[in-house]
């Protein structure tokens, strides 16, 4: 499916069509299970099985209830251990995630349970007479043209090298674009809508767990819970290759192949929201799919003073966070405690968002 801006008809139907895709739990359980028979067995819980607050919003965003609590935020394993199992990481990947700490989210929030849609931003963008970063800059950014990484003026959310539908992320967004939508909405609902902090992110894609993912250590099982770089995309890119560091200095750099996992998930290029198991949250593609932008600033060194209590990032710092992963990234990016930031103005394929509420929704008091 082809996107394009400027028209008012494309604007009518983009509308009418996002505001009628509100996502059932029973339909998404049905697609998984389906999609899943090719995948080998695997008794972990199913969409099916998670249970969770819920409530929808007035564009069709579905919201889940996060609740109050505590956990332990950063790297939960050796670095040395990391750096044996993934050896093509580079140690300046997991120092950020260091030192290992607790914290404590005081309050509980709303979280979109999907990541923010092309459709639902659309609204968004026609609605609000919005301009994207990526078509107001000028830049060039990063994305697909015939199967091939380059950067390009041409890129849009809508457009991205790939066919795309309106369940898909909204990607090529800058953190500009993000927090402009969650003003937008905020006013529109009389809500407060935000990206979560850092804190929040991690706190929720853990959801209880404190292993490399939100459901065990073992990459391969990436294909149940989360749209990454599996086989799919390696028929894509059989060639790909990762640098890697070595010699006594670890500045000599080599290249290998690139470390698809061995199993196939069904996904080349960016899914639908929703395809992919739920965390014990009920929260999806929380690993994956896209990068989603946090509301912190970026600091390498945070995590050495960082407060217990909802930490919401340096006060200074020209970088913004982003975490999850997406589905072009290596599984080390996928992790939980993997940390990666962006200038605010940054925009490329990889790059989506997710939005809490803090307000009132329906059911529930969260601020």
């Amino acid at each position: 499916m082809s996107f394009h801006s400027g028209s008012a008809r494309a604007g009518i139907v983009v509308l009418v069509f996002a505001l009628c895709c509100a996502f059932t739990g029973q339909a998404v359980a049905a697609d998984i299970s389906k999609r899943e028979k090719s995948k080998g067995t695997d008794t972990r819980p199913k969409a099916s099985d998670v249970h969770v607050q819920t409530t929808v919003n007035s564009i069709g965003m579905k919201l889940a209830l996060v609740p109050a609590g505590e956990f332990m935020m950063g790297a939960e394993e050796d670095r040395i251990d990391l750096l044996n199992e993934f050896p093509y990481s580079q140690m300046k990947w997991i120092e950020d995630e260091l030192p290992q700490h607790r914290v404590r989210i005081t309050k509980p929030f709303y979280m979109g349970q999907y990541e923010v849609t092309l459709g639902q931003f659309l609204i968004f963008y026609h609605s609000a007479g919005y301009k994207a970063e990526v078509e107001r800059s000028g830049k060039p950014s990063w994305g697909y043209k015939d199967g091939r990484l380059v950067e390009s003026t041409s890129f849009r959310p809508w457009a991205p090298g790939w066919e795309i539908s309106y369940d898909d992320p909204a990607i090529f967004i800058s953190w500009n674009d993000a927090v402009a939508f969650c003003k937008w909405l905020s006013n529109k609902e009389g809500k407060t809508y935000r990206l979560p902090t850092e804190a929040e992110w991690e706190y929720a894609c853990r959801a209880g767990t404190n292993s490399r993912y939100s459901f065990g250590n073992d990459p391969q099982e990436l294909v149940y819970h989360a749209n990454s770089s599996d086989q799919d995309r390696k028929a894509l890119s059989p060639k790909a290759v990762i640098a890697t560091l070595g010699g006594k200095d670890n500045k000599q750099s080599a290249t290998i192949p690139f470390p698809y996992i061995s199993r196939r998930d069904g996904y080349a290029w960016t899914s639908p929201v929703g395809k992919f198991r739920p965390n014990a949250f009920g929260l999806h593609d929380m690993q994956g799919n896209a990068f989603e932008w946090c509301l912190d600033r970026y600091d390498a060194h945070y995590y050495e003073h960082s407060p217990d209590n909802d930490p919401q990032g340096p006060a200074t710092g020209s970088m913004r966070v982003l975490r999850g992963g997406a589905f072009n990234y290596n599984p080390v990016a996928l992790r939980c405690a993997d940390r990666n930031s962006d200038d605010p103005s940054h925009c490329d394929c990889s790059h989506g968002f997710r939005v809490v509420c803090e307000q009132e929704l329906g059911v529930a008091q969260a601020k």
